[in-house]
């Protein structure tokens, strides 16, 4: 892995075919090893006019790590967000609104969340689990905005770089083969990697090819759910607030996943000016789940709680009469990702033309299979949330969780989902710049992006009778629930095994689609669909060049961005039994100027100034606003289509020493004055045209909360110490530490900012043995907010390791062990009494790998 601060030129738009920037030196990709990639990743770096930064294949097909997060974690500023135990998506300097890229294009697709369960649209991009780092060559985050990049990203951007086959010297073949074996699941698993490019006709038409396919079985033990929310509370005549618990839920997840990815390019050297890159890539991500919980909700009314006990606020023990239900779950949701680009570029003396078109295709197809229990009355229960890990909850009363006559099915309890979801977008750009022989360079471009979204939901449901599930129970072992979480909470209960016939024929029959015409035969939820459309337009003028000051060359961009932005979403708005189809509108201008300036104070001494302003537009979940109400967990989610982007006006100055061929020594400061930030907020009320048992629900919709501001530094090193004999001087050593402070207009730190993190990463690498061990640290965030208080995701970290050995010149071996310390990675949310008041608790497995890999 090598991670450093680079750039791009700045001649022109970013090209997925032949930018210098987004491709090494013809023949550089096979430069093989840790310092290899270091090496690579400096030396770009001092051509940069943006703040970046990079990590670079060790080898074809090889990154640091086969989850693209798992390996931009490493890099300075960025943390990421797990689920199911692997990396899905990063946040930038604090920021997640981070906008995802393949070659300069944007890669729609769909990801599994753990939570909430039934509301996976993203946004704007593919989660960064859905596709294999094997595919790429080069991950690169960049901080600062050039005029001719794609707007839409507070944070940055993530821009990952296929290799293509003209910047091969010579034919080249690679397969990897790995086992992995996932811990707690016992399941030892297939990942298989291959790759290929050659050149004929005299080297100017190149061909290449990349796949892979990995499977994986894991168990995510959790704690779900839960929500500290306002109750009153009356003694003596006197009326006090305090935060209660909503719900205690334990879960366990098995999640099967298999993962697909091609790669192909076809390069033509027209003339020795003139280069035309076609291109392609296709993903599938299948995430299959089953998943059983027991779950215990407290009353909402007055006084839900006795012998209460108070902590920072909130109700942390006592007794209370809940309403028990389990129930089992089986999903499925395959999405698949296609992108196909077609590029040509025209360079000669001083002008440079490079055309550029590509279509992105999301898709996914949601099917969800459930049965539900409750108890046949409100069951007495002893909860504390003091306890070791999870809260402790013991059940009193007549109740027994092992019997069926304790339960009764639960209304509407068998239940079937389906969600089809469509995301595509066509974009076209051109790009001219024509370099003076004065050495200024003049750049200007347009860009057309038409992006449409369509989101259809069914569910169909029923009340079963008692006799006709009773052969879909299961009962829970004891020593097979939530196994790693200590606690004294219910582990042996009556759960449900649904089948997919059982539950979508008998819902189906229940309540058939009237429309045999539909997408799917399930009765039409239709609050939840949406019809996007957005037409974006955006043009650019920038100027570049180099000189000096004061005696100490330079090298400068400035430019502005304007982009234009329409869209139009359709929904239904739902009253009693009536939908009415509604169009909401939403158009806007935004102007964004930016420039980049690089002191090249001595050889080895850089300091880099920028100043820009950047935006992102709200996902398309969060602009459509339609309605989402999960009767299980009594939650409504939903959109706002007049939210308005976020626009950040930001700097930055860095400072780079370059101690050696790949080592370096990094610092930063940073400063981002953001307005219109978007965040969930979270309310509570009864809604009986959704609930017409008139429960209490909690509603979460986004909205523009005001202004924020961040600021911070970031520190890193990378080096080897070759000033040590041998074989010591085979050590190494990758450290970065990154400082983020944020704060909104009311005071409280912004969603997902964690004030600090770092890695440390040591390394060995000498002759044909090579070492690996990385140790990754984000502190607390803010998670949501909960009636105006905030609630927080809590301090986690992560540690990896790698071992490598090369057999001979074409065969290497690899071990990996991946999240040795899985209590330090669980991740915990928390309301904001603090981490006694807890909301969810989620505990993922170790995993080992051992591979194979040949190349020629």
């Amino acid at each position: 892995m090598a991670s450093a601060c680079t750039a791009m030129p700045a001649v022109a738009q970013e090209s997925p075919a032949q930018d210098a920037s987004s491709q090494p030196e013809q023949g550089e990709i096979i430069v093989t090893g840790i310092r290899g990639s270091l090496e690579r990743a400096a030396e770009v770096k001092r051509e940069a006019p943006q703040v970046m930064d990079v990590i670079t294949a060790e080898d074809v097909g090889k990154l640091p790590d086969a989850n693209v997060a798992e390996a931009l974690q490493r890099v300075t500023g960025v943390q990421i967000t797990r689920v199911f135990g692997e990396g899905q998506a990063v946040s930038v300097r604090g920021l997640q609104q981070v906008r995802v890229e393949v070659d300069g294009r944007t890669l729609l697709g769909w990801s599994a969340r753990l939570s909430p369960p039934e509301n996976d649209q993203l946004g704007r991009s593919s989660g960064l689990d859905s596709v294999p780092s094997s595919l790429f060559g080069r991950l690169e985050v960049r901080k600062s905005p050039l005029a001719s990049q794609a707007e839409g990203g507070l944070g940055g951007t993530v821009n990952l770089v296929t290799p293509k086959p003209l910047d091969f010297k010579e034919t080249t073949v690679s397969l990897r083969a790995q086992g992995v074996y996932s811990e707690n699941s016992e399941e030892f698993e297939p990942a298989i990697t291959g790759f290929a490019t050659t050149k004929f006709l005299d080297g100017r038409v190149g061909i290449m090819l990349a796949g892979e396919y990995q499977k994986r079985t894991s168990t995510t033990q959790a704690f779900e759910r839960n929500n500290f929310l306002n109750r009153n509370y009356t003694a003596g005549g006197v009326t006090t607030v305090q935060q209660t618990p909503v719900l205690l839920q334990y879960e366990n997840f098995v999640v099967d996943r298999s993962r697909l990815g091609l790669n192909g390019a076809v390069q033509f050297e027209v003339t020795p000016e003139f280069v035309v890159t076609a291109d392609a890539l296709y993903s599938e991500l299948t995430t299959g789940r089953h998943q059983d919980f027991f779950a215990f909700r407290l009353p909402t009314g007055a006084n839900p709680v006795t012998n209460a006990v108070v902590e920072n606020g909130a109700v942390v023990a006592g007794d209370t009469n809940g309403t028990v239900t389990t129930a089992g779950q089986i999903r499925n949701e395959p999405t698949k990702s296609y992108l196909y680009g077609l590029n040509g570029r025209y360079e000669s003396g001083g002008l440079t033309i490079e055309a550029d078109g590509y279509y992105s295709k999301g898709t996914i197809d949601q099917t969800i299979q459930i049965i539900t229990l409750q108890a046949n009355a409100a069951v007495p229960g002893a909860f504390d949330f003091r306890d070791v890990t999870i809260p402790s909850l013991t059940l009193g009363g007549a109740f027994d969780p092992t019997d069926y006559d304790s339960y009764r099915p639960a209304t509407n309890g068998v239940r079937s989902n389906r969600l089809l979801g469509l995301l595509e977008e066509w974009t076209g750009k051109l790009d001219l710049s024509w370099e003076s022989d004065g050495g200024v360079t003049l750049a200007a471009g347009v860009r057309y992006t038409d992006l449409h979204a369509r989101s259809n939901a069914y569910r169909s449901q029923v009340t079963p009778t008692r006799e006709e599930i009773e052969p879909f129970l299961r009962p829970v072992d004891m020593g097979a629930f939530l196994p790693d979480i200590p606690g004294d909470f219910p582990r042996s209960f009556l759960s449900t095994a649904p089948t997919y016939d059982y539950v979508f024929t008998r819902a189906q029959a229940a309540e058939p689609n009237p429309d045999p015409n539909d997408r799917s035969t399930l009765l039409p939820n239709s609050q939840r669909d949406y019809d996007f459309t957005e037409k974006t337009l955006a043009g650019y003028l920038m100027v570049s060049g180099e000189g000096e000051a004061a005696g100490i060359p330079f090298r400068a961009n400035a430019g502005v961005r304007i982009a234009n932005t329409r869209l139009s979403v359709d929904t239904f708005l739902n009253v009693g039994s009536t939908s009415t189809l509604v169009t909401d509108e939403n158009r806007y201008t935004n102007v964004l100027p930016s420039a980049n300036i690089v002191f090249n104070v001595t050889d080895d001494f850089l300091i880099r100034v920028s100043g820009s302003q950047t935006l992102q537009r709200a996902s398309i979940a969060d602009l459509a606003p339609s309605t989402f109400f999960n009767a299980t967990n009594l939650s409504v989610t939903g959109g706002n289509a007049e939210l308005d982007p976020p626009i950040s006006t930001q700097a930055d100055i860095s400072f780079e020493y370059y101690t050696g061929r790949s080592s370096l020594i990094s610092g930063a400061l940073f400063y981002k004055d953001v307005k219109d930030f978007i965040a969930n907020f979270v309310t509570t009320g009864i809604d009986l045209d959704l609930d017409p048992q008139g429960r209490e629900l909690v509603f979460s919709r986004p909205e523009n909360l005001g202004s924020a501001k961040i600021k911070g530094f970031e520190i890193g090193i990378q080096q080897f110490f070759d000033f040590l004999p041998s074989p010591l001087d085979g050590f190494g050593i990758i450290a970065n530490y990154t400082y983020s402070d944020s704060e909104d207009n009311n005071g409280f730190p912004l969603v997902a900012v964690s004030k600090n993190s770092y890695n440390l990463v040591g390394l060995y690498e000498k002759g044909p043995f090579s070492a690996r061990v990385a140790y990754n640290y984000r502190d607390e965030a803010v998670f949501e907010f909960s009636e105006g208080r905030p609630s927080f995701i809590g301090p986690r970290s992560q540690l990896d390791a790698q071992m490598g050995f090369d057999i001979n010149e074409n065969f290497a071996l690899q071990l990996q062990a991946q999240n040795l310390i899985p209590e330090d990675s669980a991740t915990f949310e928390y309301s904001a009494a603090g981490p006694i008041a807890l909301n969810s608790y989620a505990l993922s497995e170790r995993r080992y790998s051992i591979g194979l890999r040949a190349k020629f």
